[in-house]
This record gives structure tokens, C-alpha cells and sequence, in this order.
């Protein structure tokens, strides 16, 4: 036994216990870097809700003071101050940070959706590798039955010793397809294993094609219909990206100054030594000025923001659009190439079946019966292929419709 036919025999339990479709998605989620980013931000953008839901902009101070002079003279103050909010700023405050919070769940819904493409890939490379292994191993056991077939004519007297070792040639390049094909193999459950953490492929990794969202047929014809555009993951997280810095651009515009402070100072004072002490109460209002060198800059910024939003926006719309219609004809051809691949295979195998007769009644010659072998084998190989590229579009057209696992 090869080593990597024995590697693909140590996998072959797992495979038999496959985990479901979505349970590969949830670990590979798991494991993703960018999911303890999203994470994070999530974490970030509760604290600005917190932050922006408080009675004011910031934290208070406090200030103490001493003065004493001649004569005895000796002054003590305390003074508590607080920034305020500008009219509309705090509401703005709490739209841009519940922004966040919804941008930060719709990038995660996203990074999901892209992974989940990424795992459809890999399980397309998988399943197209295993089904080598199975093709090579088939061709591998009909090469070994015929060799010894025909070794016993050549003994027999029937066939050249030649064609005896045209026979064993062909073995031998059996058994060095089916080594390419466990090399493939192992390679395609080694990707997905990184990604996942799971040595079991999913047992419903052969997908059924979901039905579309409502109004697609009309949307590919004259933009995404408003459905597709509220459920597809990335297209919801570049419209939240774009709420995000509208929701920017309008606290922006509310914050024209620094913030106000209001201050409140208790003054304790005598004017000699052994007077009493005289107590006062003094409120102030701090009122930073407003202007264009400090407000054009940031405004600019978030209107900047925005822009790039809304581009990034519009260009997502049109990569799924596209991404739609190529899916949907990429499905077309694969329905169409498998039924060409079936024909094929029923003639190559009749034609097969024939030659193999008159090989067996020395009326055609091995190189015959070789060539018609090999012809019905790519047959076979092609029908199979013609069925993992259907299986695979429906995935790939699963995929282009935001549909998750």
C-alpha cells in the first residue's frame, strides 16, 4: 500500500462521521483571525454606546485652590467643572454609536458569507480529488485484471509477449495515477483542515440550489431587486458602512466647537487674620469659539468618508450583479455540459463492450481494446467531472445570492 493511500485510509473514518455543512462554517468562523477583530469591535462599539448614552460629553473636574496675602489675608476655593452637550450632539452621539453596533454585526455577517465561499471551494477541490482517487483506483483494478488476462494468453500461446508488455505498461501508469490522485487528495484535506480544524468533510456537502430571493428573476434585468439587496451579507455590510459615515458626517456637523463647560466654585475667604470667614458661590459658563480652521478639515474628513462609502457601495452592487449573472449561466452550461457527458459515456461504453468481444475472440488486437478502454474511461471521468461542476455551480450560485449553510 502507498503512503498516501494509507494517509487517505486513515481519513476515510472521518469522512464516513462527516460534520454538517454549517457546523464546518461555524468552526472555520471559530478560527478565523478576523472573527476576534469583529469581536473586538463589537466590545468598542457597546463602550461608545455607553459613552454617548452618559448625562455628559466627559468626565468632570475638580480644581482646589489656596491664596493668602498680607495681613493675614487667605482665600480657599473649590471648583467643579463638566463639559455639556452641544445642541443635537448627544443624539447624534447615540446614532453613530448604534451605527457602529449594526456596521460591526453586518461585517460579521459578511466575513461569514465569505467564508462560507471559501469553504464551498474547498470542499468543490475535496470532492473532485476524491472522486479522482476513486477513478484512478477503478482504472487501477481493470489494468490489473487485464494484465493477468493477458499474461495467460500469452502462456497460452495467443497473444505476442508484446502485448504483454504493453499491458503491464499501462499498470504501471495506473498505479502512478492513482499516487498523483492520493497526493491531490491529501493536499485538497489538508486546506481544509486549516481552515476548519475539522479532519471531516460535511456529510451534505453536495448542496441543493436555494430557491432565489423574491424579485431576482426582474433584478438581474434591471438592477438587484430591493430583496436581494436587503439580504445579501455583503451588500448589507457596505450599505451599514455607508450609515456608519453618515452618522459621522452628522456628529461632525453638530460638534462645530469644543465642548462647553459649566463650573461651579465655592470661595471661602477672610480679608485679616481673626476675621470670620466669608463664603461665595460662583457659577461660570466656558464657551470654546467656533471656526472654519478647526470645523473645514473634519468636515471634509467625514465628507470624505461617506463618498468612499457609498463608491464601495455601488461597486459591491455591481460585482454581485455580475457575479449573479455569471453563476446563473456558469449553471446553464453545467446542466447542459452534464447531459453531453452522460451521451458520451453511454456510446464509449457500447463501443467498449463490443471491442472487448472481439478482443476475446481474437478478432481485434489489445491496442484496439486499449484505445476503446481509455475512451470509455475519459468518458467516465468526464461524466463524473460533468457532476461535481453541477454540484458546484448550484454552490457557486448559492453563494452569489448571499445564501449561508
Amino acid at each position: 500500500m502507498t503512503q498516501y493511500a494509507t494517509i487517505f485510509l486513515i481519513l476515510l473514518p472521518g469522512l464516513a462521521a462527516a460534520a454538517t455543512l454549517r457546523e464546518a462554517l461555524d468552526a472555520a468562523a471559530v478560527r478565523a483571525p478576523p472573527a476576534r477583530g469583529l469581536e473586538a469591535g463589537r466590545i468598542e462599539a457597546a463602550a461608545h454606546r455607553y459613552a454617548a448614552d452618559r448625562l455628559f460629553p466627559g468626565m468632570p473636574a475638580l480644581g482646589l485652590g489656596q491664596r493668602e496675602g498680607e495681613g493675614g489675608k487667605r482665600e480657599f476655593e473649590l471648583e467643579l467643572s463638566t463639559p455639556l452637550w452641544l445642541p443635537g450632539q448627544r443624539q447624534a452621539s447615540l446614532a453613530l454609536a448604534d451605527a457602529r453596533i449594526e456596521e460591526n454585526a453586518a461585517a460579521y455577517a459578511a466575513r461569514r458569507w465569505a467564508l462560507a465561499g471559501e469553504l464551498r471551494n474547498l470542499l468543490a477541490a475535496a470532492r473532485a480529488a476524491k472522486a479522482e482517487v476513486d477513478l484512478a483506483r477503478a482504472r487501477l483494478e481493470n489494468d490489473r485484471q487485464l494484465a493477468d488476462e493477458v499474461a495467460r494468453r500469452v502462456a497460452a500461446g495467443d497473444l505476442a509477449r508484446a502485448d504483454s508488455l504493453l499491458a503491464r505498461g499501462e499498470l504501471l501508469a495506473s498505479e502512478s495515477a492513482v499516487l498523483e490522485a492520493d497526493s491531490r487528495l491529501t493536499r485538497a484535506l489538508r486546506d481544509y483542515r486549516v481552515l476548519t480544524g475539522l479532519a471531516a468533510l460535511p456529510s451534505d456537502a453536495v448542496e441543493t440550489l436555494a430557491p432565489p430571493p423574491a424579485g431576482l428573476a426582474t433584478g438581474l434585468a434591471t438592477g438587484l431587486a430591493n430583496e436581494v439587496m436587503q439580504q445579501h451579507p455583503a451588500l448589507a455590510a457596505a450599505r451599514r458602512n455607508v450609515e456608519l459615515a453618515r452618522a459621522g458626517l452628522e456628529l461632525t456637523r453638530r460638534t462645530r466647537r469644543d465642548a462647553p463647560e459649566l463650573g461651579v466654585q465655592v470661595q471661602t475667604a477672610r480679608d485679616v487674620s481673626g476675621a470670620d470667614y466669608q463664603n461665595s458661590v460662583r457659577f461660570g459658563l466656558r464657551i470654546p469659539f467656533s471656526g472654519e480652521a478647526r470645523n473645514r478639515p473634519l468636515l471634509a474628513a467625514a465628507n470624505g468618508d461617506l463618498i468612499r462609502a457609498e463608491a464601495e457601495l455601488a461597486q459591491a452592487t455591481a460585482e454581485l450583479e455580475n457575479e449573479l449573472q455569471t453563476a446563473q449561466a456558469e449553471l446553464a452550461n453545467a446542466e447542459r455540459g452534464e447531459e453531453l457527458a452522460h451521451a458520451r459515456r453511454q456510446g464509449a461504453t457500447e463501443r467498449l463492450r463490443l471491442i472487448r468481444r472481439g478482443f476475446e475472440l481474437g478478432e481485434l488486437s489489445l491496442a484496439q481494446l486499449l484505445l476503446a478502454r481509455g475512451q470509455a474511461n475519459e468518458a467516465e471521468a468526464a461524466t463524473t467531472r460533468a457532476g461535481l461542476s453541477l454540484a458546484a455551480a448550484r454552490a457557486r450560485l448559492n453563494q452569489a445570492s448571499g445564501v449561508l449553510p
